[in-house]
């Protein structure tokens, strides 16, 4: 019960977002770190792409953002034969960049996809059913959006599109004419 009024308190105040010019690739990386030593039996497939553009983000929500899939990925895979998790990210296109957390667990039904991000929405037996509703808020706040997809043959992935800092933006940013 204090789990889930803490929960519930820190969603309700949650810091606005400071967002800087940062490496995705770095806060990944970071987020990752977290978790040595904690992903017992599963295997964890990183593949961040090279020469990312820089994207607005408020690095210690954003991290959070990452620990939260990857904690929910791992939960998910809880009595899979195959543990498979793979952390990934890549430039879309030139303004969006993407964060991919899949694993290789459950999966989420049509019906569950619909309520995911909304509080105290579990498909979970444990937790508080705030993890992706923070996850939601935090994205809103950066102007960054998710989609959930099935992973096949079985699992989920999350899509997470965030928007890059363009070189325009950011020689505007300085008082520089590109």
């Amino acid at each position: 019960m204090k789990a889930l009024a803490d929960e519930f308190s820190q969603l309700s105040r949650f810091p606005t977002a400071r967002p800087v010019a940062c490496d995705l690739n770095e806060i990944v990386r970071n987020s990752l770190e977290m978790f040595t030593g904690r992903l017992d039996g599963i295997q964890l497939h990183a593949d961040l792409a090279a020469d990312l553009p820089l994207v607005n983000l408020d690095p210690e929500q954003f991290r959070r953002v990452v620990v939260n899939l990857v904690d929910n990925a791992a939960e998910a895979m809880r009595d899979s034969m195959v543990k498979r998790l793979w952390v990934a990210t890549r430039a879309t296109s030139r303004d969006t960049v993407e964060l991919l957390v899949a694993d290789t667990g459950c999966g989420v039904s049509a019906d569950d996809k619909e309520k995911l991000f909304l509080p105290y929405f579990s498909t979970k037996h444990r937790g508080t059913g705030l993890g992706l509703a923070i996850v939601s808020h935090i994205l809103t706040e950066h102007g960054a959006r998710i989609r959930v997809e099935d992973n096949v043959p079985t699992g989920t992935q999350f899509y997470v599109e965030i928007p890059a800092v363009v070189a325009e933006s950011m020689a505007a940013e300085a008082g520089v004419r590109v």
